[in-house]
């Protein structure tokens, strides 16, 4: 093998590995969080016009638990709470709530949501497919999470 040969092949492999890393292979624990316009949309509808939405309505995905985390919530916080930081950053910064889907245990999806309607009590815990954003009386364009 030539230098010539053996330095394109290492060019090559590095290169490989950084587009590997740079889409995604590489995340904390290899969920990216998302967009999904239309669980967004259901979201902000429920929020704007003050109406129940059961989250499994919403969605078209399989999963058995959720849960969300509001801006700016420590990495560590959110693995704790979910077993993945899915943020590179030291905290979430993507959107003002981050939907957090988990199948069977591990993290299956996460959902940048646009609508800051949530309120941190309810946050970082895990909810069943039963749970609904809810209305909070006396408090207009806010949801709460029940089951």
């Amino acid at each position: 093998m030539t230098l010539r040969t053996t330095s394109r092949r290492l060019a090559l492999f590095l290169l490989g590995t950084v587009l590997t890393c740079a889409l995604g292979a590489c995340s904390p624990g290899g969920t990216m969080p998302e967009s999904n316009d239309s669980l967004d949309n259901r979201v902000l509808e429920a929020a704007r016009n003050g109406t129940e939405l059961r989250l499994a309505d919403a969605t078209d995905f399989e999963w058995d638990q959720a849960g969300f985390i509001t801006e700016g919530t420590p990495a560590t916080e959110i693995e704790s709470a979910f077993g993945e930081a899915i943020t590179r950053e030291e905290r979430y910064t993507a959107s003002p709530v981050l939907f957090v889907f988990l199948k069977d245990g591990k993290v299956s999806k996460a959902v940048r949501i646009t609508p800051d309607a949530f309120s941190g009590k309810d946050a970082k815990k895990k909810y069943g497919r039963d749970v609904s954003l809810v209305p909070v009386e006396g408090r207009s364009g806010y949801l709460s999470w029940r089951e």
